[in-house]
């Protein structure tokens, strides 16, 4: 709460500015000045001016804590207005536009801070200067002064704790010089973090927006003598970045070639083997690929319309081609899902990233693991890959920045890579790790669908992961070796700790949704349930104790996902009631005598993805090959389970999506395009050796034969 007076202020010119008397050398504030008094933590002081130099509107000189270069701390000098509760957390949310700030938010916030120590006599900041951050005072005095016709002109001495500089979050210039009366202990926070901040959590810019507009709707009132609007809770924002899509011209082009081909191919006869029918399904599902990958609309429009055209061709019922909307595998994306928006939302990620950080050594080596074997733990929690990259590239900049290297050096490249490898790319591994896997697990025959569950899964794909594991770490301590010695403190992440303090209500209610899909799906065979109930189990829990709110299960879930996801699903079943499975596996039977080996099989099937994942983007690539050819592994000599997996796994062999979320996340400061294409051709490596390395282990455990 904030208050208004025309008390006279102390302090204007050397001797002294009368009552109710602008500062000496600024006539032109008129008869008296305004000076807002904090009388709640929350506020802060505040004048009302008419120097335009200085903000006529709400970024004046005396204004508070919200906005202001020497107005975000000022105020009569003396004794302090209102006495501010101790430690860096009470003093961020001094400032408006941090007072709202949840605890996750604000634990990122004060990792991000840079302690200075100032001897007396020394400008922290000087008007008229290239404004770089704001400044939180634990301790020591300081004079805040502007320059006027006459001279300089003293307008407010600071004690910490106390803050001021605000502005140098939001304008080029400094307002005002703030000099140290006695050795200062301060902390500072860089605009340019704040800005990384603000990208990182648009929430946090819109919170800075509306402060803004409420502090100048404040003082129009207040100058037009109206009284102040009660207090209103403030409508949630939510914001959804949207990713740069293709140029328009490339999107057109796709979207008449996903017309015209099957167009031009309809009235052709169709191939030995297939049906009229089969052969109408295919061209609708051949357009519909080219839609997906030179996207002229979003996926899961793109299959919404495939669904329907087979639907108006009378080709496939509704009932059939959605088929997957509603079923388990749909059930259990969808918790795991609403788990991960959860678990995000909640501050969970970023406290198991500090816990790992205090866990491993703080050296290279260390937190390199750290990061690998961190992702590899989390990625049966997150199903998406993408998201759990995206969650993860700030920890790792935090952590190259930390260790004090460079930009876009050797040693910054590794623990970036080290980040996107970890969390990135062990989702075939684990059944939950991807929302692809379940589509897989469903292409499977009935038989070999009951027998995979979620240690099944594990254990089959356990040597392909474990050679991920050291392979990753070995291309990153050979390719990226650290040129400068690390750095490494606790004390941001103790910051952290200390402002997350304990586990939440939230958090603990999702590690208990967690456990429940996780235990549920392990124990699933055993106790007879179908997954969905699992899944459905583990979102209640998360919706009922407060994990997931209404809100984020509405707004944060991705649907389109979830639609584009139900679609596939339905995909499958239309394939195989017009044969189109068992005639792309009849077509590859030449091939599989050709090459005799069904390990040489598996590893040419490796090299194809991996060859076609260049050209096409990894979701229609995974999607249209496992479609076409896993129903038609028996008839290749192949476990549907093996040509499955290979090629979930080879999808990911060229990290591209996962390059790119990471450098736009860390704003391309983590490493080079040239030391990306390394990290390419070094993972593509791996990702064959571990397909390789896993075949005698297939061989022994009967997953291939022949």
């Amino acid at each position: 709460m904030t208050t208004w007076s025309d008390a006279p202020a102390r302090g204007g010119d050397p001797g002294g500015a009368g009552a109710g008397a602008a500062p000496s050398g600024h006539p032109q504030l008129g008869q008296k000045w305004w000076l807002a008094r904090t009388v709640a933590p929350q506020a802060g002081q505040r004048s009302r001016v008419g120097d335009f130099r200085l903000g006529i509107a709400f970024w004046g000189p005396y204004h508070s804590r919200a906005a202001g270069e020497i107005g975000e701390s000022a105020k009569p000098m003396g004794k302090r207005a209102a006495a501010a509760p101790d430690g860096l957390e009470a003093q961020l949310r001094n400032i408006s536009f941090f007072s709202d700030l949840d605890r996750v938010h604000l634990a990122r916030l004060v990792g991000a801070l840079e302690v200075q120590e100032v001897e007396a006599g020394i400008s922290v900041i000087t008007e008229g200067e290239e404004a770089d951050g704001l400044y939180l005072l634990e301790s020591g005095r300081v004079a805040v002064t502007v320059k006027g016709a006459r001279g300089e002109h003293q307008m407010a001495r600071l004690q910490g704790p106390d803050h001021f500089g605000e502005l140098g979050l939001l304008l080029d210039r400094r307002t005002s010089t703030v000099r140290a009366l006695s050795p200062l202990k301060l902390w500072k926070l860089p605009r340019e973090r704040f800005e990384r901040l603000v990208r990182d959590s648009p929430s946090l810019g819109l919170a800075v927006a509306t402060s803004a507009v409420q502090l100048l709707e404040e003082r129009q009132r207040e100058r037009a003598g109206a009284p102040r609007l009660a207090a209103r809770e403030r409508r949630p924002f939510t914001v959804e970045l949207v990713a740069p899509g293709r140029p328009l011209e490339w999107r057109l082009a796709g979207l008449l070639l996903a017309l015209i081909v099957p167009l031009v191919l309809w009235r052709l006869a169709p191939p030995a083997g297939l049906s009229p029918e089969g052969w109408h399904v295919t061209l609708v599902g051949l357009g519909a690929t080219i839609a997906l990958v030179f996207e002229p609309l979003p996926d899961f429009v793109v299959l919404l319309l495939m669904a329907a055209a087979w639907g108006i061709a009378g080709l496939a019922p509704l009932n059939l081609s959605l088929s997957g909307i509603g079923s388990s595998a749909w059930f259990v994306a969808l918790g795991a899902l609403g788990l991960a928006v959860a678990m995000s939302r909640s501050g969970l990620l970023l406290r198991f990233g500090l816990f790992l950080l205090r866990v491993f050594p703080s050296t290279h080596l260390g937190q390199v693991l750290a990061l690998l074997l961190g992702g590899l733990l989390l990625t049966p929690a997150v199903p998406i890959s993408l998201a759990r990259v995206a969650a993860a590239a700030p920890l790792a900049r935090e952590i190259g920045q930390a260790l004090r290297y460079p930009v876009r050096s050797r040693a910054s490249a590794a623990v970036g890579f080290a980040g996107l490898l970890g969390y990135g790319t062990f989702g075939s591994v684990f059944l939950t790790g991807l929302v692809m896997n379940f589509f897989v697990l469903e292409l499977l025959p009935q038989q070999l669908r009951e027998h995979f569950d979620w240690t099944t899964w594990l254990l089959a794909a356990a040597p392909a992961g474990a050679v991920l594991l050291v392979g990753s770490l070995a291309a990153l301590l050979l390719l990226f070796r650290p040129e400068v010695k690390p750095a490494l403190t606790a004390e941001a992440r103790q910051r952290q700790e200390l402002v997350l303090g304990p586990m939440s209500h939230r958090e603990r209610v999702t590690v208990a949704a967690f456990a429940v899909l996780l235990v549920g799906l392990i124990l699933q065979p055993a106790l007879q349930l179908d997954k969905a109930w699992v899944a459905v189990a583990a979102l209640a829990v998360a919706l009922a104790g407060g994990g997931l709110d209404r809100e984020a299960f509405r707004s944060s879930i991705d649907w389109g996902f979830l639609i584009t996801f139900g679609v596939l699903l339905g995909t499958g079943p239309v394939l195989l009631s017009h044969g189109v499975a068992g005639w792309l596996g009849q077509s590859l039977v030449p091939l599989a005598h050709a090459v005799g080996s069904p390990a040489l099989l598996v590893l040419l099937l490796a090299v194809f993805v991996v060859a076609i994942r260049y050209t096409m983007p990894w979701f229609p690539e995974s999607l249209m090959l496992a479609l076409a050819l896993i129903p038609a592994a028996h008839n290749l000599g192949l476990s549907p389970w093996v040509v499955g997996f290979t090629i979930l796994l080879a999808a990911e062999a060229s990290p591209v999506d996962l390059i790119q979320v990471t450098s736009d996340v860390t704003r391309g400061e983590m490493f080079s395009d040239d030391q990306a294409r390394k990290l390419s051709v070094a993972h593509t490596a791996v990702v064959l050796l571990a397909i390789a390395a896993s075949i005698p282990y297939w061989w022994a455990t009967g997953l291939l034969t022949g």
